[in-house]
Order: C-alpha cells, then sequence, then structure tokens
C-alpha cells in the first residue's frame, strides 16, 4: 500500500473540501490514488444521501433566473434541514444550476424527480451534500415565458415571484418589480376574474343573499348586497383587480390593471409566487 502524505491529503482537500480525515481514509482505501479516491467519495456520499432519505426538511430558499432579454425564467424551491445550510454560498449555487435548467429546458412545470436525475446536477448534488452533510430536495419548480418577466425573492430567500406581463411598461416607476413584491404581500388567487372557479364566486354570492334574507332585505336589495360581495371578493382574490399594496408610490385608489394600462401594458400572462415549505 502507498504511504499517504500529508501533501496528498491537503490536495485531495481541496480538491474536495471535504475533512481531512475524511479525504486520508479515501485515500488509504484507494492506495493513495487521488481520482479513485475521488470516486469512492462520491459512491459512499451517495450512500449516505439514501440514509439520510425521509428527513424534515423545514429551511430552504427560492431561486430564480431570468434571461438578459427578459423573455425567459424559472422558479424553483430547494429545501434542507437548517437555516444556515440555506444561506450557504454551495447551496445557492446548487439552486441556481437546478433554476437555470428549468430555465433551459421546454416544460411549463417539469418533474423535480426528473431534474434529480440529470448527471451534471446530480454530480454537484452529491458533492454539495458530501461538503454539507445535511439532507436537499428539489420539492417545486416551473418555468415562464412571456413578453417582459420580472422577479422578486424576499430578503431571507424564502419566498419569491416570477411574473410575465403582455409588455414592456413604459414608465419611470418600477412597475415590473413593484408589481412582484405586491403579488407577494396580496398572494391573488387568479391573474384575472376568469381564473377564479364559478363555484366560489357563486359560494360568497349565496352566502350574501341568505344573510341579507336574514336581515329582512326583499330579493332587489339582496342581489345588489350579493353583488357588492362578490366585487369585493374579486377586489381581493383577483391580481388585476387589487388596489397596489405601494401606496406611497402609486396611490390609494391604484388597481393593479389600470397602473398597467398607463404604462402600456395590456397585462400579465403568467404569475408564479412560491414560499419554502408551503
Amino acid at each position: 500500500m502507498a504511504a499517504i502524505t500529508a501533501k496528498m491529503v491537503k490536495d485531495l482537500r481541496e480538491k474536495t473540501d471535504l475533512p481531512m480525515m475524511e479525504c486520508k481514509q479515501a485515500l488509504s482505501e484507494n492506495d493513495g490514488n487521488i481520482e479513485s479516491a475521488m470516486e469512492w467519495l462520491k459512491k459512499k456520499h451517495k450512500g449516505k444521501l439514501s440514509e439520510r432519505e425521509g428527513r424534515t426538511t423545514g429551511e430552504g430558499c427560492i431561486m430564480v433566473v431570468i434571461d438578459d432579454a427578459k423573455k425567459i425564467g424559472a422558479i424553483i424551491e430547494l429545501q434542507c434541514e437548517t437555516a444556515s445550510v440555506a444561506q450557504n454560498e454551495m447551496f445557492l449555487e446548487l439552486a441556481t444550476a437546478f433554476a437555470n435548467k428549468v430555465a433551459g429546458g421546454s416544460e411549463a412545470k417539469p418533474n423535480p424527480e426528473d431534474l434529480r436525475k440529470d448527471p451534471t446536477l446530480d454530480e454537484q448534488f452529491t458533492n454539495v451534500f458530501g461538503k454539507l452533510r445535511e439532507t436537499m430536495n428539489l420539492t417545486k419548480c416551473q418555468r415562464v415565458e412571456g413578453a417582459h418577466l420580472a422577479s422578486y425573492v424576499h430578503h431571507d430567500g424564502k419566498s419569491g415571484v416570477l411574473l410575465a406581463l403582455e409588455g414592456e411598461p413604459k414608465s419611470d416607476k418600477n412597475i415590473a418589480g413593484d408589481l412582484c413584491m405586491h403579488s407577494l404581500f396580496s398572494q391573488p388567487l387568479a391573474i384575472d376574474r376568469n381564473g377564479i372557479p364559478a363555484e366560489k364566486v357563486e359560494a360568497v354570492r349565496k352566502a350574501a343573499m341568505e344573510m341579507a334574507a336574514t336581515e329582512g332585505k326583499n330579493e332587489s336589495i339582496s342581489e345588489k348586497i350579493a353583488t357588492g360581495k362578490v366585487g369585493a371578493y374579486y377586489s381581493e382574490s383577483v391580481l388585476l383587480d387589487q388596489f397596489h399594496v405601494k401606496t406611497d408610490e402609486y396611490g390609494n385608489k391604484a388597481k393593479i390593471r389600470d397602473i398597467l394600462k398607463e404604462a402600456g401594458v395590456s397585462g400579465v400572462s403568467d404569475l408564479v409566487v412560491m414560499k419554502v415549505g408551503a
């Protein structure tokens, strides 16, 4: 067996960023051959990955990428076990690699398990696990394509938005970015009224009619009350019907659809809101 020198251990540690004792063990198991030792470590970490399957991954990050033309982008959720790992540079680089893979693909909602099988990403995933020693799960991913994309990720990295506008805003204000922040705060159920299931609207209308009836209102008044309740429901649940949360920038009565129209944008073609664990 070849003698394992300190320099050999140092060289392997620089290549893998793994603990010295683990590098020494790998070299000892492979007669001092660095390349064989690296393969041995990969197989070892693969086994450890399997052992840790099922562990709780309550932390993680939302990662967004958009191409330079702002026409194609992707948003993904990569989970881990602890907040410190969620902020680790290697973990964030792995999340970016997954997001780039989604953006470069053709599926709107690719299967996370299929992405994990990509040889290059799988190797990077295994290497990151070997260094951070935490269970990681790619849980959600979505590709967005449109006329003008924008995104926002909250400062803690745990929530984010990717949306596509039907045209580039002609305004001095940060229309697209502000709309992303608004969407993360308001959590709309749909972009426009057509996105709300008819049964939900009918349930709101029916409840309002029944309440009005118990208060002794006649049918005509009850209908007006129900219409108002449905309108209020749309204002709460539909993005284009909502009032912008940035009142200092847009005023107290500025609806999203009117802000976009004034900026020369006909609407929003896609909206994805993600939160870690949600």
